[in-house]
């Protein structure tokens, strides 16, 4: 009963001490200005992508289908922000993350915006989406559907470009052939593709930088006839054809006192990587006629701080934010502040309130960190009872989380403030060469450190962590090597078999198994002196047990004679033999001096 109460006396402590990283759900929620509706972005039977919902509250009924994920990819959502004064809902999606023939799309992208319908409820009938259907879009489109494939996907085209028509319509695309025959949909895609018209209709740009393909995008009314209406008007809003933009791109959304404001994420390419360097500040006119998104003369020379994507799962890290009833803009360094009165943003000095708790954050987290540990270990050795592997292993897991999580949100961020201000330094010519060099070590510097939270918590396990999802063991563990051979220069090869399945297991397996896995790439760095790394996955099938997956990793190091190695004495293989019967995991040894090691990890596949 004791051992019960201790536990249980423990288990209150992490709770509330980790309470603020635990408490991310699967989705997130909104709920309308008197808290009568409430909407969500959640996943359903088992997939890893969200939609967007609406209930009432108190209902008994089944959540309503707002807006169903269109590329079915997870993260697309922004955050959702409801508007008390006009009783609506603004989001973006961004999909920067669909390849489709080799070629990245961005199905679905814009600015959503859900109003209640002619019902009074909250629907897909009253959904509206901005966007545009720009030259770039479509050229990529062309390459996916026509160029990277042996014969034309002309469904796959269409459907691409029907994605942009307005939702309250039937779209076709239509146009007429030399000879005057009306032509529809796939005929006149195969018109325009074999007479050489939809190259020059890929390329051309029209007023605004709209694609030339809309000029024969059109509705087709209840009986199927073409009309003159067009499909792709952005919803009805001539306005922000001529004041708006596509922004494909992550945004983040904010109402105050009836004005909505929006953060339009920017980045660059570093090398082969692309990186967000600040954000702007637009505003939102929506009459409910005309829709418009715009930039005041004022907001045009304000860059600020990235916020976090795909939406910010703490609102007080968002750089645009509300503090005692005032709103505030967070400028790309991190101290300045913008306050918006008088229908503009001004510069003011650095709000105290808020700096010293932003102060703060860090040495409380650690602070808690070490009371945790100081009163783990205090009933640990006073219970004398409590004496488990897992209970330690969750404990040193906890704070690798924290510290990486601590790293990435103040270390990494900073050192990208200071990689801006280096670019953005005026130097002298025979200085210039001094300034790349700079910015590059810099930009090698955020990569390590980015490594260093990977090792730390691997972003995989970390969102199926928020998920409750399996994880992607192989993914992981291939990255984690490939990380490792690019920080060692110990070349790398991963050998598998081809469609081999995605193996997907519990997320305390994975921290299992990624412990293992950084023990055998410690052990091949220090103590191998090997130049190539080997990583075979192999599957088997055991009669009576099932399917079995095997990770073999293998070096052309040293080696060492496993009967001259004690356990007690070797940490690293104990740790690893600790880790694998936690996790249910078979581990082999096999080594002899001067014929390199190998390490053979075999798991059980999971249902």
């Amino acid at each position: 009963m004791k051992r019960f109460a201790g536990w249980i006396f423990i288990l209150l402590i992490f709770s509330t001490v980790f309470s603020f990283s635990l408490s991310a759900e699967t989705f997130q929620s909104v709920k309308s200005s008197y808290g009568e509706w409430i909407f969500t972005t959640k996943s359903t039977d088992g997939a890893d992508y969200e939609n967007l919902y609406a209930q009432k509250t108190g209902s008994s009924e089944k959540p309503t289908l707002i807006l169903e994920n269109p590329a079915k990819f997870p993260g697309l959502f922004s955050n959702l922000c409801y508007v008390p004064e006009t009783e609506s809902l603004y989001f973006s999606i961004h999909n920067g993350g669909e390849f489709v023939n080799g070629v990245q799309l961005f199905r679905g992208e814009g600015i959503y915006v859900l109003k209640k319908d002619a019902d009074g409820n909250y629907s897909s009938k009253g959904l509206r989406r901005y966007t545009k259907l720009e030259p770039w879009l479509v050229e990529r489109a062309k390459k996916a559907y026509f160029d990277n494939l042996p014969s034309p996907d002309y469904q796959g085209f269409l459907d691409y470009l029907f994605g942009f028509a307005d939702f309250d319509v039937k779209p076709c695309l239509f146009c007429k052939s030399e000879s005057g025959e009306n032509l529809l949909n796939e005929e006149a895609l195969r018109y325009l593709h074999q007479s050489s018209l939809l190259d020059q209709l890929v390329s051309k740009e029209k007023e605004n930088y709209h694609s030339g393909i809309e000029d024969f995008l059109f509705c087709l009314d209840e009986s199927g006839r073409v009309t003159e209406k067009a499909a792709v008007t952005a919803n009805h809003s001539q306005l922000f054809y001529r004041d708006g933009s596509s922004f494909a791109n992550f945004h983040y959304f904010l109402s105050y006192k009836g004005h909505i404001f929006m953060l339009d994420s920017r980045g660059s390419m570093r090398g082969s990587e692309w990186v967000l360097d600040f954000s702007k500040i637009y505003a939102i006119s929506d009459s409910g006629r005309d829709f418009s998104v715009y930039q005041p003369y004022d907001f045009n020379g304000i860059m600020a701080e990235v916020f976090e994507t795909p939406f910010p799962k703490r609102l007080d890290s968002a750089p645009l934010f509300i503090q005692d009833g005032k709103l505030y803009l967070r400028d790309i360094n991190h101290t300045d502040f913008y306050v918006f009165e008088n229908d503009s943003f001004k510069k003011v000095a650095s709000i105290e309130k808020r700096k010293s708790l932003s102060g703060l954050v860090l040495p409380l987290l650690f602070a808690l960190c070490l009371i945790l540990l100081v009163l783990s270990a205090f009933f640990f050795f006073r219970l004398r009872k409590i004496n488990s592997p897992r209970f330690v292993f969750a404990l040193q897991q906890q704070v690798r989380s924290e510290i990486s999580s601590a790293i990435h949100d103040s270390v990494v961020q900073d050192i990208r403030a200071l990689r801006l201000d280096v670019e953005r330094l005026k130097v002298q010519e025979e200085s210039e060469d001094l300034q790349k060099e700079a910015v590059k070590n810099l930009t090698e510097c955020i990569k390590r450190m980015r490594d260093i939270c990977y090792g730390l918590n691997p972003a995989e396990i970390a969102v199926a962590e928020l998920r409750d999802s399996k994880v992607d063991i192989i993914s992981v563990v291939q990255t984690l090597c490939e990380q490792f051979s690019l920080r060692t220069k110990i070349q790398f090869q991963f050998d598998i078999e081809e469609n081999f399945p995605q193996i997907s297991i519990r997320n305390e397996n994975a921290k299992y198994i990624t412990r293992i896995v950084m023990e055998i790439l410690s052990n091949t760095e220090k103590h191998s002196f090997a130049s190539n790394l080997t990583l075979l996955v192999r599957e088997k099938e055991i009669p009576r047990e099932g399917k079995s997956v095997t990770f073999i990793f293998i070096d052309d190091g040293v080696g060492c004679e496993m009967k001259s190695i004690s356990r007690k004495t070797h940490f690293g293989i104990r740790n690893m033999m600790q880790y694998a019967r936690l996790a249910g995991l078979k581990i082999e040894f096999l080594t002899e001096k001067n014929e390199g090691m190998q390490v053979k990890l075999t798991m059980k596949e999971e249902e």
